[in-house]
């Protein structure tokens, strides 16, 4: 089998037991909030599925799932002095007009004239590449992901083609529910850091779900409603990670990163946990910024405590 499949709606990355599938820019997910750029929509383990979607199906092509990413979070490079009425460009998406002088909100689904994107076919994998050419704002994104025997990278570059800073975050939201399972106590997430137990006391955690100790979350039960920390561990090395263990699937899943994260988040619901390395951008005119994810799959033979 090849290691690259292309229709008209999707790309297969195939390798060893792992298979990777990945929207086109203009297909499926059409919001205003998430990356066009490489939207992986699933990851296959021997055919288990890794992730699921913001409600768990996908009636609609405006929630989240898979591992889509997005930059600017709390605020769209531009959005504060653009005048109601005209445009700021959203990172991998588009321009977005702005309607009020509300704070921006990622929530929303603005007004958008999407982006031009180029698809190319490379070794192991895939290129997406996305250029703003309106000025002050100018920029180009090239997103690489390539499928390895065990998971995927992904490889940024941003360059800064315009004519002020650009500042701003990138963050993969995993929608991660490994056998597409509600969660359990046959899970746990361990970071590549210790625990902020402050900031952990003081997020939502409805009917006490979870439990953390030292570097680990875990949880009792299937979550009533939405829980969320922010900012829940500090990195201390230029690196970050993340490793999600399923001790009833046998497999771990781990994402690892090549910068200090900026800050870790964790959110969830009863059928699906994301933590989140956020990537911190601050690019003057005619700098380029590159980074790297990597996402691996392993077996397990055992619990793992």
């Amino acid at each position: 089998m090849p290691p690259v499949l292309k229709s008209l709606l999707m790309i297969e990355l195939f390798k060893g037991h792992i298979r990777l599938s990945i929207e086109e820019p203009y297909e499926g997910y059409c919001g205003t909030r998430f990356d066009w750029t490489g939207k992986i929509i699933q990851l296959w383990w021997k055919n288990i599925p890794i992730c699921t979607s913001e409600f768990g199906d996908r009636k609609d092509a405006m929630q989240g799932l898979g591992f889509f990413n997005e930059f600017g979070i709390d605020k769209a490079i531009g959005y504060d002095k653009c005048r109601v009425g005209n445009c700021f460009p959203k990172i991998g998406v588009g321009m977005l007009q702005k309607e009020s002088n509300d704070p921006y909100d990622f929530f929303h689904q603005y007004k958008c004239v999407p982006f031009e994107f180029v698809t190319k076919n490379i070794e192991s994998g895939v290129s997406i590449t996305t250029t703003n050419l309106l000025q002050p704002h100018s920029f180009v994104l090239e997103k690489k992901i390539h499928v390895t025997s065990n998971g995927f990278t992904i490889d940024y570059e941003l360059k800064n083609l315009g004519e002020t800073d650009i500042v701003t975050t990138e963050y993969v939201h995993n929608f991660l529910s490994p056998g597409q399972r509600k969660l359990s106590d046959s899970l746990k997430l361990t970071l590549g850091a210790t625990i902020n137990k402050d900031q952990f006391e003081s997020g939502i955690n409805p009917n006490s779900c979870v439990s953390m100790s030292n570097n680990q979350f875990s949880w009792s039960h299937v979550p009533k409603s939405d829980f969320f920390f922010e900012n829940i561990a500090e990195t201390l090395t230029d690196s970050g990670s993340w490793m999600l263990t399923d001790r009833q699937l046998h497999l771990s899943i781990t994402e690892r990163v090549n910068f200090k994260p900026h800050k870790i988040n964790l959110w969830g619901r009863a059928h699906v946990v994301s933590p989140e390395l956020f990537k911190n951008i601050n690019l003057k005119p005619g700098e380029t910024e590159r980074w790297q994810r990597v996402f691996e799959i392993q077996e397990i033979e055992s619990a793992i405590d």
